[in-house]
């Protein structure tokens, strides 16, 4: 049955909630991505940028997701320029993964910030729920004297501060985990006394208190914004899960009443994957409210929740199979990609 497979598929999905996060040819912050050669040619890159902004355009929104941590130093150095590519490639918002408040002391990151805030280029910030928790860290005796970490709404605070009159996020997304607080989570939150586990699965039972708790966190959460727009991203397979009567909430329909827009994040590693991994999350959608995010695999073969990587031109065609098809339902209101980190090197591999 589905719900047997959870254990696996929370490695999984960890993976793919840090969705956005990019992996091996990422050296660090301002070091960038280090490209083996042989590299593809300026002209073949123009084409191949022209070809991925033709795609994507028929979406209203059209997002990039990236780390701060993993952006290159001509990125951080010359934010006119990191602009005028991201603008080239088709998208029109982005968004940033803060995996912990330290992510905001990227050096350069603010002034590359205000740029875009002065160009009118939206800027969100997403936030992974099960980052922002107070979590089990070490034993009795150490959790007196160290903090647990940083809660969802002490960030929430933090995200103001870093706001100025030269720059606001024009939104905060935040990644709803429920599944990923398994017994063994560093992460579950210290009130918490209930486990997403396959021994007590089902209506009324752990897993769905544990749904329950998120969405009334998240609510509350988005009472803290004042007018900052509320996202929130769910795993491709909560639909389903309702569907089935595994689960009494957790639909998109249930998070779209406490936050604006909903993002699926798409699992899919095939194009028929892709495509059918969230039709029933864009059947039973509101006109215009749902954004469907495809993350971009590490390796030419995968065994996570990401898009498989071959090359440019099998990628803009995926892509744009799907949107053809989304792009049918009333309910589509956009593409989210990433990470960064990822497009730049299928970009430039020859």
């Amino acid at each position: 049955m589905f719900f047997l497979k959870f254990p696996v598929l929370a490695a999984l999905l960890a993976a793919l909630f840090v969705f956005f996060a990019a992996g091996c040819s990422s050296s660090g912050t301002g070091t960038g991505i280090v490209y083996a050669p042989p590299r593809a040619d300026a002209a073949t890159m123009e084409q191949r940028t022209a070809e991925l902004a033709k795609t994507i355009a028929p979406c209203e929104i059209r997002g990039l997701e990236f780390r701060p941590e993993e952006l290159r130093e001509r990125h951080l150095e010359t934010p006119e320029a990191f602009l005028k590519a991201v603008r080239a490639l088709g998208f029109n918002r982005l968004y940033l993964l803060l995996e912990t408040p330290e992510s905001l002391e990227v050096e350069g990151l603010r002034e590359l910030l205000e740029y875009c805030y002065a160009t009118g280029v939206p800027v969100e910030a997403v936030l992974p729920e099960s980052a922002y928790v107070l979590g089990h860290r070490g034993n009795v005796f150490q959790r007196m004297f160290f903090s647990a970490g940083t809660s969802l709404d002490e960030m929430g605070r933090i995200l103001r501060d870093f706001e100025s009159k030269r720059f606001r996020f024009s939104g905060i997304t935040v990644l709803a985990e429920p599944h990923l607080f398994t017994r063994a989570s560093a992460n579950r939150p210290k009130e918490l006394v209930y486990a997403w586990d396959e021994r007590t699965f089902g209506p009324g039972l752990d897993n769905d208190r544990i749904m329950e708790i998120t969405l009334d966190k998240l609510q509350a959460f988005g009472r803290t914004l004042g007018g900052t727009p509320l996202t929130v991203a769910i795993p491709d397979f909560y639909e389903e899960l309702v569907m089935e009567k595994k689960l009494s909430h957790g639909s998109a329909a249930d998070f779209a009443r406490i936050a604006r827009k909903i993002m699926i994040l798409d699992a899919g590693n095939k194009p028929s994957e892709v495509l059918e991994a969230v039709k029933n999350e864009l059947a039973n959608a509101s006109p215009g409210t749902l954004l469907v995010a495809i993350p971009l695999a590490e390796h030419t073969s995968v065994t996570s929740g990401a898009l498989r990587r071959r090359n440019w031109t099998d990628y803009t065609r995926s892509l744009g199979f799907a949107v053809a098809e989304w792009k049918k339902a009333p309910s589509f209101g956009g593409l989210v990609l990433g990470p960064l980190s990822q497009i730049e090197t299928l970009l430039q591999e020859k």
